[in-house]
């Protein structure tokens, strides 16, 4: 295993105005990854008809700044509709969790808290790479909210 005090945490927290079942319906589509990526950095599934669950392979292919890169996270965490853990596979971190979490704040609003803690590979400079990839989480999240606003005014 890995020393826990080498990895870095970041996370972001956000509510929005629909049921803790819709929001988790949201995610269990994995079209999501797609919809969601921010604006600088292409988010493609490799495979289609992926059925979320425990153990779901997700092969992709991220691509910023005309830099292509093939990344893989398999679901090692599912616990509808409270959360799920993907981790890395293999990719461009020497570790990477991601939590989401759903909570219910009120029958008609979820609190969503995306929990990512990571390593970085040695040789790069990590106050860089943690700027920018705190950055894309926080533009990840803002698209989250607005994709999931738009299934209100539907």
């Amino acid at each position: 295993m890995w020393e826990t005090d080498l990895l870095e945490r970041i996370e972001i927290a956000e509510t929005v105005p629909l049921p803790v079942a819709a929001v988790w319906e949201a995610h269990e589509d994995v079209q999501l990854l797609e919809r969601i990526a921010p604006p600088l950095l292409s988010v493609r599934l490799k495979e289609s008809n992926i059925v979320c669950g425990l153990g779901t392979h997700l092969p992709l292919r991220l691509e910023l700044f005309g830099l292509g890169l093939d990344w893989r996270v398999q679901i090692t965490h599912w616990d509808p509709p409270v959360c799920f853990k993907d981790e890395q596979v293999t990719g461009p971190f020497r570790v990477w969790e991601h939590t989401h979490q759903f909570m219910a704040i009120t029958a008609e609003s979820t609190r969503i808290v995306d929990a990512v803690k990571f390593e970085l590979n040695p040789l790069l400079d990590s106050t860089v790479i943690r700027w920018s990839l705190e950055a894309m989480i926080k533009m990840r999240m803002q698209n989250l909210k607005q994709v999931l606003s738009s299934h209100i005014t539907q």
